[in-house]
């Protein structure tokens, strides 16, 4: 098992290369997707619809690359601009596109909806945003009608 790099006075991980960086990225994911099950002799277990049975599979999640990556939190991971950042945004960019595909999958659409919002900058929901915004300028005017109210 790799170690997770040093980390710096500020908690950032410290790299030796960008090399450590896409390896210890990779090896995440390939964690990710779990191995093959397979029997007594070796064989591969299928299942009734003839795909090969898979243990140990699970999501990758921001949380999971950033503890991977030796970051302290999952902000950090997402506010990184040291010097190998664009090995780390194109870690970032797999997390994207698998939480994206998952959009188009009625058992993970929720989660990939959650993740996509949170994590990733432009996938706001228009409505929301929209519903903000109305929310702030009656604030706005509520605030305007008290202020006008005590100078009077």
């Amino acid at each position: 098992m790799k170690l997770l790099p040093k980390s710096s006075k500020k908690g950032l991980p410290q790299y030796k290369n960008k090399e450590e960086v896409e390896e210890l990225a990779e090896n995440y994911f390939i964690k990710c997707r779990g191995e093959v099950l397979r029997d007594e002799y070796g064989n591969v277990v299928y299942q009734k619809n003839g795909e090969p049975t898979m243990i140990g599979v699970k999501p990758p999640t921001v949380a999971g690359l950033a503890r991977t990556l030796g970051f302290l939190s999952r902000q950090d991971f997402l506010n990184y601009k040291g010097k190998f950042v664009e090995s780390i945004a194109r870690a970032r960019l797999m997390l994207e596109g698998y939480a994206e595909e998952r959009l188009y999958d009625k058992d993970g659409l929720q989660g990939a909806k959650f993740t996509l919002t949170n994590n990733f900058q432009g996938w706001a929901d228009k409505a929301r945003e929209d519903f903000d915004l109305q929310i702030y300028e009656k604030l706005d005017g509520i605030l305007e009608g008290i202020n006008n109210a005590a100078k009077q």
